[in-house]
């Protein structure tokens, strides 16, 4: 609680542009306290926080962060419950991560309704949709592709978080495709990092140990998927193998596909 306490008066401060020798003065407390406070390094005086909370215009729930934790905690329960939803066992006692997809995604719905700038909730939502409209015929997917493409833009447009922004850009390359927006799909995806720029390909440089070996845990399971994609890929169109000029890469093409596939 003194952390939440300590960067929402730093934050309640410089938003209203006044400085700690001005808090200071208006509570008739040193500007050691203050700065003190903002370093998470003790609490005011429980005397003193509606004082504070008065100068900043908030509740004193807010400005101890009690509001923060409770979003946290609505989070938690949110995401919990909608993992048990969508892993909840079909009617012959398999599970299928399909099968509650439909009520998966209203119960995402509702909880956009209620947290509308949790960033996770949206993402999720949107991957749920596009998902969805996969298996939907091409008049019946047209407003559900809408209503994620809706969603990743919204992320675009008011998210500050790397995680969030890129997952929304790569759902948003799917679902243009999915659209028929081929050339607007591709634009994107040319505009993205490459394998090698992104976190997980630099921390194999950078970890030792066991770090390490869980990161090139990761990295496998990542590469893998991308090569069975590319496999499969090349076997749904057709390709003609013998058009790959290089024995050596054709060779290990071959065998990965036989191995996946």
């Amino acid at each position: 609680m003194d952390i939440c306490l300590g960067n929402n008066l730093k934050k309640l401060r410089k938003a209203r542009g006044n400085t700690q020798e001005e808090l200071a003065r208006y509570l008739g407390i040193s500007v050691q306290s203050i700065s003190k406070w903002e370093c998470c390094d003790g609490m005011p005086d429980i005397t003193l926080l509606p004082r504070i909370a008065i100068f900043y215009g908030v509740t004193v729930d807010s400005l101890l962060g009690v509001d923060e934790v409770v979003r946290a905690e609505r989070i938690r329960q949110i995401t919990e419950e909608y993992g048990k939803i969508r892993e909840r066992p079909t009617p012959d006692g398999l599970p299928d991560v399909d099968y509650h997809l439909v009520e998966g995604i209203n119960f995402l719905r509702a909880a956009v309704r209620e947290l509308p700038d949790c960033w996770f909730f949206c993402q999720l939502l949107a991957s749920d949709l596009w998902q969805y409209a996969t298996k939907l015929g091409d008049g019946e997917k047209t407003a559900v592709l809408s209503e994620a493409e809706t969603l990743c833009r919204l992320i675009l447009q008011n998210c500050k978080e790397d995680r969030y922004r890129h997952c929304a850009n790569e759902i948003l390359c799917l679902v243009l495709h999915e659209q028929g927006k081929q050339e607007d799909a591709l634009a994107l995806a040319r505009s993205l990092p490459d394998a090698t720029g992104t976190k997980d390909f630099m921390l194999t440089f950078l970890l030792d140990g066991e770090e390490l070996q869980r990161q090139l845990y990761v990295c496998s399971e990542i590469y893998l998927r991308t090569l069975y994609r590319c496999v499969k890929r090349y076997d749904e169109l057709g390709f003609d193998h013998a058009l790959l000029q290089n024995n050596e890469f054709r060779f290990w093409f071959e065998e990965i596909q036989r191995i996946c596939l």
